[in-house]
């Protein structure tokens, strides 16, 4: 430990002979005082020294999914947005009750939110937007679309023109177009509506086509977190191929995907969610979440959400 004494410089200005060598060496052993002390603060406290924010982690996408479909749903959205808890939204424009009224709440997050076409395909039982002269496409399910697509039962034209159709309600009911697209229940990856997606995003100026999701995510990432993987591994199966499509494309997408688990074991979900972020480490990876008030899976979800202190930086893709 290193020991100041004062007492010769003391003893120096005493003698009337060196009054001006006294001060000076008082002056000397006053600086090294003060640096001393200073070098055993760390340099946020230091006096005068600006206090900085806490450290954050990495960049990533919090997307909820669903808004547009239920009034619990767009509450829960809307609050958590007000909260900074989400940078990213997908929106059903394909239903009436998406107006550009409820739409307009989302307005004052804009500035941090990307906006992405929920694009559906799935008859949800609500009234549709108008959409002239082109007959909706509706599946019971997502196997059903893929069966109807390996035996060839669907025309690429008619998927292309139901895709270009909620692009064009997104664009009217927005004043803009989307920053991305994705699918209710991951229907975008079915490989028909895939490949007439990609086709019709080929067709779009460069400027205006948006960023697709995929779902690919390492299963073995999931497992060393001890997180739920096999109905990822499932989704992920098409995720793979999707990713794969697009960047051959030159259409961009997201590196790395979360959020995947049984809606049945909810009551986990609050365990699973720090776990998620830790997953992904990339500026464009996406944890997805699908929060609201009624469902009781959708409830634990918003209530994690809104209660958790979020430790990530949320991004977003489109910025």
């Amino acid at each position: 430990m290193t020991v100041l004494s004062f007492s010769g410089a003391y003893q120096k200005t005493q003698s009337f002979d060196q009054p001006l060598q006294g001060i000076l060496t008082m002056i000397d052993v006053h600086q090294k005082f003060v640096s001393l002390i200073s070098a055993g603060f760390p340099s946020s406290l230091r006096p005068g020294a600006e206090v900085q924010p806490p450290p954050r982690g990495p960049l990533m996408i919090l997307c909820a999914d669903d808004f547009g479909l239920r009034e619990d749903i767009d509450e829960a959205v809307i609050e958590l947005c007000s909260l900074n808890k989400l940078s990213a939204v997908s929106l059903m424009v394909l239903f009436e009750r998406c107006s550009p009224k409820l739409l307009s709440e989302l307005e004052q997050f804009r500035g941090r939110l990307d906006l992405g076409l929920h694009l559906c395909c799935t008859d949800e039982g609500l009234a549709l937007s108008s959409v002239a002269g082109v007959k909706p496409l509706f599946f019971r399910s997502f196997a059903s679309c893929l069966a109807s697509g390996q035996w060839g039962k669907l025309s690429p034209r008619d998927v292309i023109l139901w895709i270009a159709a909620q692009y064009d309600l997104f664009t009217a009911k927005c004043g803009a177009a989307p920053d991305y697209i994705d699918g209710h229940l991951h229907i975008h990856q079915a490989p028909v509506i895939r490949d007439a997606m990609i086709e019709f995003l080929l067709g779009l100026p460069e400027k205006r086509r948006p960023y697709v999701r995929n779902t690919c995510l390492s299963t073995r990432l999931l497992r060393r977190r001890q997180l739920p993987w096999v109905k990822a591994w499932l989704i992920g199966l098409l995720g793979k191929p999707m990713a794969r499509r697009l960047r051959g494309a030159g259409i961009r997408t997201n590196d790395g995907f979360a959020g995947i688990y049984d809606f049945g074991r909810a009551r986990e979900f609050p365990s699973y969610f720090p776990r998620f972020l830790e997953c992904l480490n990339n500026p464009t990876g996406i944890l997805v979440v699908h929060p609201g008030h009624s469902e009781n899976w959708r409830r634990q979800e918003f209530e994690t959400l809104r209660d958790a202190e979020i430790t990530v930086s949320l991004n977003r893709f489109a910025q």
